[in-house]
């Protein structure tokens, strides 16, 4: 990535959490559901937290994240603290996403995106990075984003882990149906842990970038290998990660894939008339490759294809 390209991505995403206030059986029915929240620290004690600025450094990587499941409770209502999990029988789990945030920003600052996903009957893990959050000790530091893919791992066994010794999350939590997403940064990290050799995570079922592109991870290479179904979400006017980037991946990927263009929208495209295309489309991508559900893709192409606003391809074979 270019010193200039770089600077942008910095600049801009610096704002992210500002802007934002085998096969398996078909998995539970499409809800609405109520929203539940945790928030979990997980340490690697495996890893090391790199030296940044005026920070010395840590012998552990520090993973602070907010778990959103489906609770029980008003669907229309607000998000819960602490709700009890909805009990689920053992082949209607609901499947577990891994969110990735932006430069700058943090896991909690997704929050008004993910609960929505939630309530289409997703439970979302949505991890702070240790350096690429706006709060990080020394600042936000953007070339930490190779360590973020083994982070997405890590946390994604912590989650399980936690489930499997909860009464109500274990009864809510699918251990089979995994996937991950991510937005800017986060979707680089969330192409590194799906698509690239360095890192990749076989558990990882289906994938969705939003305002993504590839870079390089040490050791590995992109698409080198089989990979998830993979969906890309960007905005054609984004002036900080180039759509280019997610034209190159498409390009690159195995089918499944997609690839959903916003038209004129920019970096952040969560506000109207971008917002709920972005949520409804990436629901149904997971609906399709985590739930099994046959016509989720026939969703897709109605909710992705908006007059003036998103147009989406798909290509399955």
């Amino acid at each position: 990535m270019s010193s200039t390209l770089r600077a942008r991505l910095a600049a801009l995403l610096l704002t992210v959490g500002l802007a934002l206030l085998a096969p398996i059986a078909p998995a539970t029915a499409a809800g609405p559901y109520a929203v539940g929240k945790r928030s979990y620290t997980f340490v690697d004690t495996s890893r090391p937290t790199s030296a940044n600025g005026t920070y010395p450094g840590a012998p552990t990587r520090t993973l602070q994240t907010l778990l959103l499941y489906p609770a029980k409770g008003d669907p229309a209502g607000p998000v819960l603290d602490n709700a009890p999990a909805l009990a689920t029988s053992e082949d209607n789990r609901f499947p577990l996403i891994v969110f990735s945030h932006g430069f700058g920003a943090s896991g909690p600052a997704y929050q008004p995106v993910l609960q929505q996903l939630v309530r289409r009957g997703y439970v979302v893990a949505a991890p702070t990075f240790p350096l690429s959050n706006g709060a990080a000790p020394g600042g936000a530091r953007l070339v930490d984003y190779v360590n973020q893919p083994a982070d997405v791992s890590f946390v994604l066994r912590s989650v399980l882990r936690v489930a499997r010794h909860s009464a109500d999350l274990r009864r809510s939590v699918s251990s089979r149906r995994i996937g991950a997403a991510g937005h800017s940064l986060g979707a680089i990290t969330t192409l590194g842990v799906a698509t690239n050799s360095c890192c990749v995570d076989r558990r990882i079922r289906a994938a969705v970038a939003w305002s993504g592109i590839e870079l390089p991870f040490p050791g590995g290479s992109a698409f080198s290998g089989p990979t998830p179904p993979l969906m890309l979400v960007h905005g054609d006017a984004d002036r900080t990660v180039p759509f280019a980037g997610s034209l190159s991946a498409y390009a690159q990927a195995p089918a499944p894939k997609a690839l959903v263009r916003l038209l004129g929208a920019p970096h952040t495209p969560f506000g109207p008339p971008w917002g709920s295309v972005v949520t409804a489309a990436t629901a149904d991508w997971f609906d399709r490759w985590l739930k099994r559900d046959r016509g989720a893709l026939d969703r897709l192409r109605t909710d992705a294809n908006v007059s003036g606003v998103a147009t989406v391809g798909v290509t399955t074979g």
